[in-house]
């Protein structure tokens, strides 16, 4: 039996009527959508009861490389705004995945460091995309994962680009 979504706009929440955009581009955005939320659905399921969203693990993946890193430059690293990485890192902390310090040399700068717990989740985050990628990319040649790849970083610096137009005043 075929589901029908009754959700109003349709796949990747885009509505289905956007008769002034190419057909190609509103596609772009459905399979990029689907992507997205299909590569979600899997971290979901393989973290289980953790309950890291996406953000977090983002977050988790740069501390874990970067720990210590100022927190204006963890937004930057996260493309987000401070406020939004403040309440993100609060209930991290909640969670005893993070901890804020300030920095010794300049007391105006926070540092972010991963606690022991948050070291653990974010070695299963790596370990969760070190068995989905390739499965994730299986379906894709290397010259196209690498085509993909360079089409979406153009899409996301156009994005940024439009983030950046919307925030200049």
């Amino acid at each position: 039996m075929h589901h029908v979504s009754h959700d109003p706009h349709g796949p990747a929440g885009i509505p289905p009527d956007l008769k002034d955009l190419d057909e190609a581009s509103v596609a772009v955005f459905r399979a990029f959508g689907n992507a997205v939320r299909l590569h979600r659905q899997f971290m979901k399921k393989r973290l289980g009861d953790s309950d890291v969203h996406p953000g977090q693990g983002v977050c988790l993946n740069i501390l874990a490389r970067h720990d210590g890193i100022s927190q204006r430059d963890l937004a930057q690293a996260m493309h987000v705004a401070p406020p939004t990485l403040s309440r993100m890192l609060r209930s991290m902390e909640s969670a005893g995945l993070v901890e804020r310090r300030a920095d010794e040399s300049d007391q105006r700068v926070t540092r972010v460091h991963l606690s022991e717990a948050g070291r653990a989740l974010a070695e299963e985050v790596r370990a969760a995309l070190t068995d989905h990628i390739p499965v994730a990319t299986a379906a894709l040649a290397p010259e196209e994962r690498a085509e993909l790849a360079r089409l979406l970083d153009k899409l996301s610096a156009s994005i940024a680009r439009s983030l950046d137009d919307e925030a200049t005043p």
